[in-house]
């Protein structure tokens, strides 16, 4: 058996990666929005249509650009969030093999989804007398 320090460990780091990437997507939308409130002005104070036309080029222009940006980190995003879970699976499975009061990653997941789940269907994660499923973990992570 993995030993859980080994898992929290890479969950931790991946997790660390996760939020860099969604910081890092964040300032540079942050950046395209301020040049996108910069340009709008001047397209609306401009003298002449050919100054107001560069200028909406060069608006159409950023939001694609913009756009095409937020897609590719969208992906990535998404793609590290899917480490994240596959690493906090491996966890819960983990943390099966242990007394039900020692589960404290399952029991932060459970109160997590507290809202979301009846209270029978929770706590068979911390009865050491039912099988938990993949598809049961993916439920409590909501992996979907």
């Amino acid at each position: 058996m993995v030993s859980l320090n080994y898992l929290a460990s890479h969950s931790r780091n991946l997790e660390s990666i996760l939020q860099t990437y969604r910081q890092i997507d964040l300032t540079i939308q942050s950046v395209f929005l301020i040049l996108g409130t910069f340009l709008l002005p001047r397209i609306l104070e401009s003298d002449t249509l050919y100054v107001a036309l560069f200028f909406e080029f060069l608006l159409v222009s950023l939001s694609l650009f913009s756009f095409s940006v937020m897609r590719r980190f969208q992906k990535v995003i998404i793609a590290r969030g899917e480490d994240v879970n596959w690493w906090h699976r491996l966890i819960v499975q983990a943390e099966q093999s242990l007394p039900p009061e020692d589960r404290s990653f399952t029991k932060f997941k459970i109160h997590q989804n507290v809202k979301f789940f009846s209270a029978d269907y929770l706590n068979k994660f911390l009865n050491p007398a039912d099988n938990i499923s993949d598809d049961d973990i993916d439920i409590l992570l909501g992996a979907d």
